[in-house]
């Protein structure tokens, strides 16, 4: 598994050429060219071409290539998977996840085809999966090119009959995918945050998602990308708090401390350390 900075993941439609290219040219550090929802039928086998051409045409650099594929529910997956392989994509993200069983035959799929084999992103967006995420993210320990996993707000929304954005259903779905990627050893990725105009909003939704242990998430529009960015990259300030913390306990003689009024044990002194790894894989 490739440690990547994920901090936005940008979706663009895999069968305009030209969003494509421009969506690896933001700032994402990831783009997910999208042959499930974003495109008609009709131009799935049009656009897996496309994928191939775009990716052989053109140098990319250290953005992080994905593609969302249509779910193991469908005729087309084999296909999407194929040709994924075929392009040489950094990562597949794999939709409408609902038992362990779809997540390792896409994998075997992929490790057995002519090609180097990417690395995996399940995402729960029905009851079956939601029911199934523990057991899904623990066979994922068997697979080293799972790394990242993540949920569906819209498709699970639908299936549980709800209306407009509940919030208390994201809350739900946010808590159930961070306690499934920890008992995977994978990377929590929050959903998409539809109104990409809504500017406050966003930053609200991605701030509660870095707090409980996200790592990044995804972005339907380039204009959300740098709130994201911001947003999951460590300030100055808690930087510099997060290494006098670490230093001050480090150099204890004691399990527990007290620094600038904040309590420090080895499981709190760990958070600091995080905010630590998170800044340092920033910067490199």
């Amino acid at each position: 598994m490739t440690n990547r900075l994920r901090r936005s993941l940008l979706y663009t439609p895999a069968d305009d050429r030209s969003m494509m290219v421009k969506g690896v040219e933001t700032a994402a550090d990831a783009v997910i060219f999208d042959l499930e929802d974003a495109i008609p039928d009709t131009a799935v086998s049009a656009a897996r071409n496309r994928i191939i051409d775009v990716l052989t045409e053109n140098d990319f650099e250290t953005t992080e290539l994905c593609v969302r594929i249509n779910g193991l529910q469908t005729d087309a997956w084999l296909n999407d998977t194929l040709a994924a392989v075929e392009a040489g994509v950094d990562t597949i993200v794999l939709p409408m996840v609902g038992q362990p069983s779809h997540l390792e035959t896409a994998v075997r799929v992929a490790t057995d085809a002519a090609g180097p084999t990417p690395e995996f992103i399940p995402t729960i967006e029905t009851p079956q999966g939601v029911a199934n995420a523990h057991a899904i993210a623990k066979a994922a320990r068997t697979l080293p090119s799972v790394s990242g996993f993540s949920f569906g707000f819209g498709d699970y929304t639908n299936a549980v009959g709800a209306t407009g954005r509940p919030e208390r259903l994201r809350d739900e779905l946010e808590r159930m995918t961070v306690r499934a990627a920890a008992l995977g050893g994978l990377e929590p990725l929050a959903t998409v945050y539809q109104d990409y105009t809504d500017e406050a909003g966003l930053r609200e939704t991605a701030r509660r998602a870095r707090a409980i242990g996200f790592v990044g998430q995804k972005a339907i529009h380039p204009a959300q990308i740098e709130i994201l960015n911001d947003v999951f990259t460590p300030s100055h300030e808690e930087i510099q708090q997060a290494q006098r913390f670490v230093a001050a306990f480090e150099d204890a003689e004691r399990d527990s401390i007290v620094v600038d009024g904040t309590f420090l044990d080895t499981a709190i002194v760990e958070q600091y350390r995080t905010v630590i790894a998170r800044s340092e894989a920033v910067d490199a």
